[in-house]
């Protein structure tokens, strides 16, 4: 894998793509280029959807793409957490290459950057329209990294990702607009993160009517109220609406079902669900909200005509946290849900490269062009960069850690069953190569090793018994990182960490923190 580090040549690339822009979007008229939808779930576990094994509830339209695509059984997320997982598929480069890292740099919630290419400049450059809907993440307001300077002719929803915690925003971003929502004044923040119970004492629960509606009585106006993720499904389907006439992308990347759990409306499935705990059916109706959006966006392709044309690609952003919002904490355990049974057989889960962490489900489904089948292949998130570049025919691709999935589709797959995808967080690292998975807690560790492909819970550590093995995957451990100027590297101490926040304090370099609904303190503020 090669990685572009200088600013120089990001610059070249991005003269390279604006210079050819106009002459390629003269040739659009007469080449056929796939429309393409990214559907990015938040937080949502590797056992979520029933067609992945999920049986107390059903997801009947995200089912269906599935079953009609390719489902990919070893997809990973770059990254074990929602920053550095989005920044990985939207530049193509993996943790190890890529400006965004992890959740907060040392600066804070950081940023992607002008010379960064994200894959919207990549289709822009080659004739599409292309829209972001959702929630961002890796770019606040006033800094380069919003949407709308990193490829997107148009943008909606929540920029900064902490904000994105809540579901009745006081206002959302709309390009460079800040859209207000009055009557969602008074919306109380602190009792969705005291519902996420992090010590022993009273639990926290919303409240829904008889009919199954969320009580809403501490906003301005509970009848006018706005939950934002009715607000990110209009302008979807809006966008799709109005740009069927030439090639798009669409990357919808939702709020669900990241918590603090809340839903405007349980649904009559699960609202008598009564079996179950609240938050479980709260969750649950998260999930299927997503899928019920699903069918009406698959509705509109179909009444637009473009249906047949157009790439549809699912997954989540990261792997299993729910134990988080349900009172039982994440580390170290990650602890399964007991209701849902949604974790998946992994070991570890959300803020690690365990298996847990990174592992999602994934499919593509494309109506006539990729047959139902399911790959047992290890692919990632970069791959999708890769992928979509291939497909618009652009004339001038960064190089990037991902690779054409297109070979999967017609099973020509044996070149990506053995490469090495790379993983890290912090001074955590690891590998995942062939059947063979190795990790390392930090460069201070033993390398683990395990045959993922027999044993996903990563329970039998192999390292003694295959020597070689653990001293390639090592070298792929050591070799895969660049230094950051802003995020703890695998090889650094503590006092080298504390060396660069210091720095970035020193030169002023400190972004905001910014909290929902005006929340004065997050919970896991000092």
């Amino acid at each position: 894998m090669i990685n572009i580090q200088s600013r120089w040549f990001y610059s070249f690339i991005i003269a390279g793509l604006l210079a050819c822009e106009h002459k390629i979007k003269e040739e659009v008229v007469t080449v056929s280029k796939p429309n393409i939808i990214y559907i990015l779930a938040d937080d949502l576990s590797y056992k979520d959807l029933s067609v992945f094994g999920q049986s107390q509830y059903q997801t009947p339209n995200l089912d269906a793409l599935c079953n009609q695509g390719i489902r990919y059984d070893q997809a990973y997320a770059a990254a074990g957490e929602c920053a550095p997982s989005r920044g990985t598929l939207l530049t193509g480069l993996h943790t190890g290459h890529a400006p965004i890292r992890q959740n907060s740099s040392v600066r804070g919630q950081d940023h992607l950057r002008d010379e960064d290419i994200t894959i919207a400049e990549v289709l822009k450059s080659a004739g599409y329209q292309t829209a972001f809907v959702g929630k961002w993440g890796i770019g606040q307001p006033g800094t380069e990294g919003v949407p709308y300077k990193q490829g997107f002719d148009y943008s909606f929803g929540f920029y900064d990702q902490v904000r994105a915690h809540t579901y009745f925003p006081n206002f959302l971003w709309e390009n460079d607009q800040k859209i207000e929502y009055r009557a969602n004044q008074g919306f109380n923040m602190q009792k969705r993160y005291d519902s996420n119970v992090r010590e022993p004492g009273p639990e926290v629960l919303n409240e829904y009517t008889a009919e199954g509606k969320l009580v809403l009585s501490e906003v301005a106006d509970p009848n006018g109220a706005v939950f934002s993720e009715a607000e990110m499904e209009k302008k979807a389907l809006s966008f799709v609406d109005q740009n069927a006439e030439q090639p798009f992308f669409l990357y919808y990347a939702t709020q669900l079902p990241h918590g603090p759990v809340i839903i405007d409306s349980l649904g009559a499935d699960m609202n008598n669900r009564k079996d179950l705990p609240l938050k479980q059916r709260e969750w649950a109706a998260m999930v299927q909200r997503l899928d019920y959006f699903t069918g009406q966006l698959v509705a509109k392709l179909k009444e637009k005509g473009v249906y047949e044309n157009t790439l549809i690609v699912f997954s989540s952003d990261n792997g299993y946290s729910m134990a988080g919002y349900m009172g039982r904490g994440n580390a170290p355990d990650w602890e399964n849900d007991p209701w849902l049974d949604n974790k998946g057989p992994f070991r570890g889960g959300k803020f690690s490269v365990l298996e847990g962490g990174c592992r999602v489900p994934m499919f593509a489904h494309w109506a006539g062009k990729i047959e139902p089948q399911v790959s047992q292949t290890p692919v990632w998130l970069p791959d999708w960069f890769a992928t979509f570049a291939q497909l618009s025919a652009a004339d001038s691709v960064p190089i990037n850690d991902g690779a054409d999935l297109q070979a999967t589709w017609s099973m020509q797959e044996t070149l990506l069953q053995d490469r090495a995808l790379y993983f890290s967080r912090g001074r955590e690292q690891a590998v995942r190569k062939g059947k063979w998975k190795a990790y390392r807690k930090t460069p201070d560790h033993d390398v683990e090793l395990y045959d993922i492909a027999n044993d996903s819970y990563s329970q039998n550590n192999l390292a003694n018994d295959y020597p070689k093995v653990v001293q390639e995957l090592t070298h792929v451990l050591n070799d895969s990182h660049t230094p950051s100027q802003w995020y703890w590297d695998p090889w650094e101490n503590r006092i080298e960490y504390d060396a660069k926040k210091q720095l970035a304090l020193e030169t002023n370099q400190i972004l905001p923190v910014i909290r929902p609904n005006s929340i004065q303190k997050l919970p896991w503020e000092k």
